[in-house]
């Protein structure tokens, strides 16, 4: 794309310059894609340098400025005078040589892939020293990156590297690998490291070992001490004879072997404290076997002999079952049990450990690890787990459950609050659980009405043992809340408490009139009418009545009718009508009331029923008092080609002209799809009933069409205040 780009420059001053201003233009580089020898850059500018800005020294004789025409040249091509070859020959020795290959093929380092070895790198600089690129290029390999891969046997025949590489021409593939493989430190288990250099200064080939003893790469399988006592792997060599053992001998290998974590209980096994007094084969691998197959051991069975309890008895050394604190480090963390019934229990370590040892407990009382086993409460009841000491008498009794589970205020529905520091100061944990309460997420919600038929808190809270669950309701319930009903036919209804708790107790309403809770129902107006639900009051009597009262609960608003500009006030019409006689005929409030048309209001329906001249102004003619004056700008979208046109009611009543004018004698009243064409307005209908006469411009005027319409270059989209 560059280079086309470049050509067109060039076309272009060429039509415009003489040629001895052609240098003013830069040429940009651009580059030769070929198939197996990557990108070949060409230079312009110093071509231009060396020709002195004539371009037709190679345009169009040589290469054709438009690059589609040029033909793809060999670099045989080139050897017989074409394409580069023009110039680049033995002819003109003062240009670089075809054969020069680096000058324009850009060579670099070439990783090579070698399963189980890695990657080498192939060095061209290095080669480029020695040999030209025709040594290699394309007789032993192809310049694409898309070589055969040979193996080092074939190399060893001659195939690939091994054509030079055989011991004569240059080093040979047989021996000296390293030349071209990269040796390293190997690290491996059990801190130890093989050292390549150690092993290839001590005179060892690499074929000493590989692949006979060991297969490199990701490949390779891993030998265990066992394994290698038995003359696999090190132990080919490490064998008492031909060199130092893998059985006696371990810090040869295994070096820096440090601190072993056991993180899961903070204990440390140090190696250095142990080798100080005992020789590695004191322990591995018939005490221990180290590595992957390493396994671990509980305390009860190390307490048995096995692992650590081989020499910590007690007699050769300190005993398992006492001294923790020589092994674990610190205070042991805080343990959490999560218990599906009573929450999450916390054991601290710390506060224990000020009054007892570790084997107080550990391994008499609880196994640790893997042989630790959970308890019921009712086992610690028979002096099981904790209830070994937490008897009563040592220590504070499991029955005394707040102490270990915590307790909180529990929160429900209705801003009701359930205090257990409260109930603790009178009651045990087990007067209510799991008899009344089962705890935890799966206990049972219940209604009111079931507590005062002796369930959940009306087991005790029956007006006997306690307050009663059906009188003192802000004993329990904090504080109270709106109410909102959410009514298909008029909306939210708010119910305010707050309104009725300064006058009335909760027990005048609840649970007599009212059911609280999933228990409660929903009353229509007429049930409250017949004396139910808020009507038990608002009977016009004891508080302002259902019927004659709407307003006082049902919020009324200003309503806003779209299409159109129209405003509907409920405030001016309460002023002098009841709801009722709007609602619910011919109003059925809500979202489904049925929008009329205004010809259907000019016949008596909807505001027609009482907007018809004689019970108040009429619907035809009084247009501005329910249509806002500030009438909105009417769009009629049209193709960006003729432009939409924007009728202003403001500028035509500036005219001095009344809605009627337009409406109904010009245009039907009331929302309509009609598109009117030019040619019906040229005949007088729709605008040009004004625009056609003296009255106004006439739409005939081909002169005056950008009154109306817009031009397509000012095209917009429409305005909001546009409908």
């Amino acid at each position: 794309m560059n280079m086309y780009r470049t050509v067109l420059l060039l076309v272009a001053s060429l039509l415009a310059f003489p040629v001895a201003q052609l240098h003013a233009e830069k040429m940009d580089m651009f580059y030769f894609t070929t198939q197996i020898a990557g990108k070949v850059p060409f230079d312009h500018e110093i071509h231009l340098q060396k020709l002195q800005n004539n371009c037709s020294g190679c345009h169009n004789s040589i290469f054709h400025i438009i690059v589609k025409k040029n033909p793809v040249y060999t670099m045989a091509d080139m050897a017989q005078g074409k394409s580069c070859g023009a110039c680049h020959n033995k002819s003109n020795p003062r240009a670089p040589q075809l054969n020069n290959c680096i000058r324009c093929h850009q060579v670099g380092d070439v990783p090579i892939t070698v399963p189980d070895f890695g990657t080498l790198i192939f060095s061209h600089d290095k080669h480029l020293g020695t040999f030209t690129c025709g040594d290699c290029h394309n007789t032993l390999f192809s310049t694409s990156r898309n070589n055969e891969h040979y193996s080092m046997a074939q190399m060893e025949r001659g195939k690939g590297c091994g054509a030079c590489h055989d011991g004569t021409t240059a080093f040979s593939v047989k021996k000296d690998c390293s030349k071209c493989h990269l040796v390293k430190d190997v690290s491996m288990t059990g801190e130890s490291v093989f050292s390549h250099k150690l092993h290839l200064d001590l005179s060892y080939g690499c074929t000493d070992c590989h692949s006979k003893i060991f297969v490199a790469g990701p490949g390779r399988a891993i030998a265990t001490m066992r394994d290698m006592e038995n003359g696999r792997s090190c132990g080919a060599c490490h064998d008492g004879k031909t060199a130092f053992s893998v059985k006696g001998d371990c810090q040869k290998c295994h070096k820096n072997v440090n601190l072993i974590k056991f993180k899961a209980f903070n204990a440390v096994f140090s190696h250095p404290s142990h080798t100080a007094l005992f020789k590695c084969a004191d322990c591995h691998s018939s005490v221990f076997i180290g590595g992957a197959r390493s396994v671990r051991y509980t305390m009860p069975q190390m307490a048995k002999g096995q692992s650590c309890g081989t020499c910590h008895d007690g007699k050769t050394a300190f005993g398992v079952t006492t001294n923790c604190g020589k092994c674990h480090l610190g205070t042991p963390a805080d343990i959490t049990f999560r218990i599906k019934d009573a929450g999450i229990v916390s054991f601290s370590h710390a506060r224990h450990k000020n009054s007892f040892a570790c084997g107080d407990c550990h391994n008499t009382i609880f196994g640790t690890g893997v042989s630790a086993a959970r308890f019921t409460m009712a086992d610690m009841q028979k002096g099981k787990s904790c209830g070994a000491c937490h008897d009563g008498k040592t220590a504070f009794g499991v029955k005394n459950c707040g102490k270990c589970h915590p307790v909180k205020e529990i929160r429900f529905s209705d801003d009701a609050r359930f205090s257990h520091e409260r109930h603790l100061g009178a009651f045990s944990c087990t007067d209510c659980h799991n008899q009344l309460y089962t705890a935890g997420p799966n206990n049972k919600r219940f209604s009111m009405s079931q507590m005062r038929q002796g369930a959940s808190c009306g087991a005790c809270h029956d007006g006997k043992t306690a307050f009663s669950v059906g009188g003192d309701c802000d004993k329990c319930h904090m504080s109270t809340v709106n109410v909102i009903f959410d009514s298909k036919e008029t909306g939210r209804t708010f119910f305010s408490h707050k309104n009725h708790v300064t006058l009335f107790k909760c027990t005048d309403c609840h649970n007599g009139i009212f059911a609280a809770g999933k228990d409660r129902k929903h009353f229509t107006m007429s049930d409250m009418e017949k004396g139910q639900s808020c009507g038990a009051c608002h009977d016009s009597k004891t508080a302002f009545g259902v019927k004659d009262g709407c307003i006082r609960c049902h919020p009324v608003k200003q309503i806003n009718f779209n299409p159109g500009t129209a405003v509907f006030n409920h405030k001016v019409h309460i002023a002098a009508y009841g709801c009722r006689e709007c609602h619910p005929s011919p109003y059925i409030p809500g979202p489904d009331n049925k929008r009329n048309s205004m010809a259907l209001m000019e016949d008596g329906k909807s505001c027609g029923g009482c907007h018809d001249d004689k019970t108040a102004f009429g619907v035809k003619g009084n247009c501005q008092k329910c249509h806002s004056a500030n009438q909105k700008i009417i769009r009629y979208e049209l193709p960006a080609n003729t432009g939409n046109v924007d009728f202003n009611h403001k500028v035509h009543k500036e005219k001095g002209y009344n809605c009627t004018d337009c409406h109904y004698a010009v245009i039907a009243s009331g929302y309509s799809n009609k598109r009117w064409q030019m040619k019906e307005m040229d005949q007088g209908l729709f605008c040009g009933k004004c625009h056609g006469f003296s009255m106004a411009f006439s739409v005939k005027d081909p002169k005056a069409c950008e009154r109306c319409h817009q031009k397509e270059s000012n095209w917009q989209p429409p305005h909001p205040q546009l409908q």
